[in-house]
Formats: structure tokens, sequence, C-alpha cells
């Protein structure tokens, strides 16, 4: 639905100017019949998105993935359809899958749009109707399904493409490029087949952990199985990850604080039917292994997350849905999924609480209270009713602030502190918001060395952090990952 967003303070920038995935799929059979032996093949999913992005949510159906090797049949990566949140995917990765492959050449990656189409939501900031969607409008946008798209593994590669031996582990990240998605020929659209939508790169990058592929962070999902120190996690949209616990493995009480386990939240703790947010590394052979668990609700409760808007009267918001959490057979909910559009509305007795994981953020302050909500904040909102009139009318009793996923450039950098500018107009923020990193927790994906210091001004940067209130918070953005582009 389209709403006025009459009290955005700020005008929002057009980004039109001019974040399910399976379990690993069994082996494949060798193609032509020519076997020589299996490879491991991961694929992790990846997004480079443009600066002064209006995007706030764009889901990306993907029906089928297959390789087309030098000679023979085509050899399916995945037969099961899934259906990726890509503004997520800013910063932070998710896993497609493993399979095992048959050693030789691949020239081709496929990706199957079909069935369902790419759907968006966006932010409006021309001073012009643009598709029916008026200045300062949060509007949405779909486009088609469009069928086999192509990576031409020769150019992106080099030499003949993918080659792969027997017993070899091997690593890809496909990146989706948000701006090479969006047309404005014959008014603006989504049309996956512009040249490079889909690119290829080799794993792991550079700031990767030694001897692991690429890292998943922020999977939200309820507990379906736990076997020792194996841990399967499902999320609404219908992926599941599956990783172990190690020695290693950061346990983190519930936001705000609970009593259960006697406070001692570790492997034990955790059992079915809870939700968590999990961290994990992806090793060379595929596997998973958790570095952080956050506990979330024990047992798991309904739960929306998406971003928050201030509009009229006082204590009202325009929610845009990202992910959810259902664990009712509540009917009203049961349609609503990442793009839905909502209003939210705070229960009297409301209570904020803020996700720090594994940040060492000692206080709350910039997230105490409803004078702390501003335009931009990812928030997890606890749903207790639900109701339909003209749309999905939400009532909220405990609001947990999540990290958003934000775009921008870096001005400078002072010790573990770097201002950033370009952001997304609809984050309220102030003009050039400082950024905090904390050492070790902060992730540096891409970074040279793993030091903040060899970031640049003038870099393209994308950040999982926390968004608090710049007025009351003396650093508005507390960041738990950087990733240059």
């Amino acid at each position: 639905m389209n709403r006025n967003k009459s009290l955005l303070p700020i005008l929002l920038l057009a980004a039109f100017s001019a974040s399910s995935c399976s379990g690993p799929n069994t082996p494949v059979v060798c193609p032509g019949g020519n076997c020589g032996g299996n490879a491991n093949l991961s694929l992790t999913l990846l997004d480079a998105p443009p600066t002064n992005t209006a995007f706030i949510n764009f889901n990306l159906p993907i029906s089928l993935i297959s390789l087309t090797p030098q000679t023979g049949a085509d050899v399916n990566f995945t037969t099961t359809a899934a259906t990726y949140e890509i503004t997520r995917l800013q910063s932070d990765s998710t896993v497609i899958g493993t399979v095992q492959i048959p050693a030789g050449t691949y020239t081709k990656l496929n990706f199957f749009v079909t069935g369902n189409t790419p759907t968006s939501v966006w932010a409006n900031a021309s001073n012009a109707t643009i598709n029916g969607c008026a200045p300062l409008q949060i509007c949405h946008l779909a486009g088609t399904a469009q069928g086999q798209i192509s990576v031409d593994l020769v150019t992106a590669l080099g030499g003949q493409g993918l080659t792969v031996t027997s017993g070899q582990n091997v690593g890809l990240g496909v990146e989706f490029n948000l701006n090479n998605a969006i047309t404005a020929v014959n008014g603006i659209s989504i049309d996956l087949t512009q040249p490079n939508v889909f690119t290829v790169l080799t794993l792991p990058r550079i700031g990767q952990a030694s001897n692991t592929l690429d890292t998943i962070e922020a999977f939200l999902g309820v507990v379906t199985t736990k076997s020792g120190s194996n841990i399967t996690l499902q999320a609404n949209s219908g992926a599941t990850l599956t990783a172990t616990a190690g020695s290693s493995t950061t346990f983190n009480a519930p936001p705000g604080g609970s009593t259960a386990c006697s406070g001692n939240f570790n492997l034990a703790c955790i059992a079915v039917g809870q939700t968590l947010s999990v961290d994990a590394t992806v090793a060379q052979n595929g596997s998973l292994s958790l570095t952080n668990v956050d506990f979330i609700d024990l047992p798991g409760v309904d739960e929306i997350e998406g971003t928050i808007f201030n509009s009229t009267p006082a204590g009202h918001y325009l929610f845009v849905v990202s992910d959810k959490v259902q664990v009712t057979t509540n009917a009203v909910l049961q349609p609503v999924g990442s793009a839905t559009t909502l209003d939210l509305t705070l229960d009297p007795a409301v209570t904020f609480a803020i996700e720090t994981s594994n940040l060492p953020v000692s206080s709350q302050v910039g997230f105490l209270s409803a004078s702390d909500i501003v335009d931009g904040q990812t928030v997890l909102a606890h749903v207790k009713s639900a109701t339909l009139t003209t749309g999905v009318n939400v009532v909220t009793d405990h609001l947990i602030l999540r990290p958003s996923h934000l775009t921008g450039t870096v001005v400078s950098v002072t010790g573990t502190v770097f201002t950033i500018q370009n952001l997304p107009a609809y984050l309220t923020s102030g003009p050039t918001p400082q950024v905090q990193t904390y050492v070790p927790q902060t992730i540096l994906d891409n970074v040279n060395g793993g030091a903040l210091g060899n970031l640049a001004n003038g870099d393209s940067v994308s950040i999982r952090a926390l968004v608090l209130n710049p007025i009351t918070a003396p650093i508005p953005l507390l960041a738990a990952k950087v990733r240059k582009h």
C-alpha cells in the first residue's frame, strides 16, 4: 500500500536518478557420464548496492540454480525455490548451499527467476510522481519472472571458467547488483536481464577468518532440532540453517534480560521452539560453525521485524516488514512477510530493549522510550494483537532494536570511530554521523589487514549497525560489521 510520509523530516533521495536458503543438496550425477570424482562447491549470496539507495526492501525469488559444463548436460545446484531479501545483504552474506559436483570445467552459472516475481519497497525522494508513487511516499515496485539469467564464468573467473578437481573445496560469492537491476527505460522497473545484475567472485574475501569461506550473520529463526552441539533454525521464509556450536561460541541473554537458565545462557539452554539470532562461519567444505548465539524469546512468540517510520498520530508508525517469527495460528499474520507494509501501534505498557549481541554496549541510551524512535531503525516487535481493517494493524508491547543494513561513503577515520555520509535519506542520523566499531567484535570484511585505519576517505562501505537516536546517543551508529565494496 502507499502511505503519505508527512512527518519525514528530510527528503528521501531517489535511487533512480539520470535480506532462504535450504540445506545442502544431494550429490548430482556426472554430466555426460564422465566422472572424475566430486568436488564440494559452496555458494553464498551478497549485494553490491549503490550509495544513497532508497530501497528499504528487495525480494529476489530464485527457482533454480544450475551450472553449465564444457560438455554434457547442465548440473542442478539447487532444486528448491528460495526467496532472498537483498537489502540486508549489503553488509552480510547468506548461504545458498553446498553440493558435490563432478570434477571438470564449468562455463556458466545459471539463475532461474520463474513463477514468483521480484518485489521491493522504496522511498520516492523526488519532487515528481514516479510510477504512481507521489513524493515522500513509501511505495511498492514489482518486476517480472524473467526466466534464465546466466553468468559467464570464463569472463568472471578467467581461463576456461570454473575448473574443479576431485576432492577440492571451492567457494564462490554470487554478488547481486541492485543498481544494475533497476532501469528507467519506459518508467522505473526491475529488469534482472540487464548486464551485470549477477556477478561472481572467488571466496574467501580479504579479512575473512582463516580456513573459512564466508560469514553468515543475524540469521533469525526458530529452533526446530537440537542434537548434541548441532542446531537447526528455520526462518519464516522457509530457509533453514544448521550449524555446530564449539568452545569459542558465545551466547547472549535475551534483550532486556531473563531469569531463564538461571541467567547462564549456553548451549545447554538451547531448546526446540526458541527464537534465536545466530552468526556462523562457512568452512571450506561448506559446513557451518556457530560463532555467536543471541537468545531472543524463550519460548518463541509472534514477532515481526522491519524498518520503522514516524507517522501520525503519536505512537503509531509505518512499518516495512523484512522478517517474521510466527508460532501461533493468528490468521491475520499468515500473509504478512517481507515487503508487507502495516501500521504499528505502541501498547501503553510497551518496553524497549537493544539486541547488543556480542558488542560491549553497556548502556541503552538512544533507545530508552518512544522518544528515541527515529526513521530507519530496524526493530523486532512483539505482537500483542493483530487486526485487519484497511490493512494489517499490529499492537506491540515489546520493541527490540536490531541492526540495520546501510551503505554510505567513508569521510574520515579516527581510532575505532569513522564518519560516514551518503546514507539512505530516510535514516535519521544527523548530517555526518559517526560509526563506532569495536575490537575484536566488529568484523571488517574486505578491509586490508582487518584494520579500520586502512579505510580511506571516499571508500564505499556497508555497515550492519544499531541505529540510535542521534539526539540522545553520543555516537548514533554502533557497528557489528563493516564491509568495503
